[in-house]
């Protein structure tokens, strides 16, 4: 009996009750730390979600932005063309030979002929309706006369004045056709909208 009493350990209570105080604020501290953990994490996670938000709304902004520097630019050449356009409708007019009541203008289908092509029907004598030599340097057009009459002056919009002195079984109503030196010219110039001044039988333009 003696021999076991000889390698027992007495135990002090007020160390063993401050041994539970130690570890219960340990416990304390641990709850606080991992809540604060937990705390952090909620916040880095709100962080990054409104980063995101924020990142979307940017690139949505800038793309905004790019369109409407697109649709600047395109509204911008349109309105310089305009212009041009209207500067040009203004000298045609200040240039005809005798603007006046008979005169008048609108937007025509405007394509390109060559002399002796058979696509204008089966007289392919290198002469015109109004028996003028077929050249390109003489400035022809092909219209229908029964809207512009032969002899009419006709300024087309970046191509000048031409006579109309010269018709086509497809140049019906507000076409016109150019006559011009090249199949290849006639090709790449294709069908266009362009504005036209009629100036009606005078063959004079001073």
């Amino acid at each position: 009996m003696s021999n076991e009493w000889a390698s027992a350990v007495v135990v002090d209570l007020s160390a063993l009750k401050g041994l539970e105080d130690e570890i219960a604020r340990l416990r304390t501290v641990g709850v606080r730390r991992r809540l604060a953990c937990a705390a952090l994490l909620v916040i880095s996670l709100t962080s990054s979600a409104g980063l995101c938000v924020q990142s979307t709304r940017l690139t949505s902004q800038f793309e905004e932005t790019r369109q409407l520097r697109k649709t600047s630019v395109r509204a911008t050449a349109a309105l310089t063309t305009l212009a041009r356009s209207h500067e040009q409708i203004l000298s045609a007019t200040e240039q005809a030979p005798s603007v006046g009541t008979k005169s008048w203008g609108r937007r025509f289908t405007v394509t390109k002929y060559i002399p002796r092509s058979p696509k204008y029907g089966k007289f392919n004598d290198g002469r015109t309706a109004t028996l003028v030599n077929a050249d390109p340097e003489a400035r022809i057009i092909a219209v229908d006369p029964t809207l512009i009459p032969y002899g009419s002056w006709v300024w087309i919009e970046d191509l000048g004045w031409y006579h109309a002195e010269d018709c086509g079984a497809a140049i019906k109503g507000f076409r016109i056709d150019v006559l011009t030196a090249t199949e290849d010219d006639a090709m790449s110039f294709g069908k266009q909208t362009r504005f036209a001044i009629v100036v009606p039988g005078d063959r004079s333009l001073g």
